[in-house]
């Protein structure tokens, strides 16, 4: 089994589907055979809601499939994992979700995907994890 390269959040795989500014960047990061891009399955439950909230059930069903196609799904949820979510939570005043995304680039010591720059700029600025930005 392969290693991960880069961990990704919704908000990157929302705009590879939709097509929004940083898709292309996102595209390019999948072109490159050597890289592996992993999202946490509470990641991925955001991009469901997410499309099914917006558009409806049909598109959430087609949007997970996609996603399931060419991202490794991690599930990773034990206590030591979780007490890591709970920390960058606790500490850098992020959602959940982001906490899940930040705990799990962390733990794989890749880059984290996103276009969340209101959330996870701080972090960034302050090099507690690499960010890689799509815009």
């Amino acid at each position: 089994m392969s290693a991960i390269t880069h961990v990704v959040d919704a908000s990157a795989i929302i705009a590879y589907f939709k097509g929004e500014p940083g898709y292309k960047r996102f595209a390019e990061l999948l072109a490159n055979e050597e890289n592996l891009l992993a999202v946490h399955i509470v990641n991925l439950c955001e991009v469901y809601y997410n499309y099914y909230h917006s558009d409806g059930s049909v598109q959430a069903e087609e949007a997970w499939d996609k996603a399931v196609s060419f991202l490794r799904v991690l599930e990773k949820g034990d206590e030591s994992f979780m007490k890591r979510v709970s920390r960058w939570k606790a500490t850098q005043g992020i959602s959940l979700g982001d906490a899940f995304a930040a705990a799990t680039a962390e733990n794989d010591a890749v880059p984290l995907v996103t276009t969340d720059h209101t959330h996870l700029d701080p972090i960034d600025q302050s090099g507690t994890l690499k960010i890689m930005w799509l815009r």
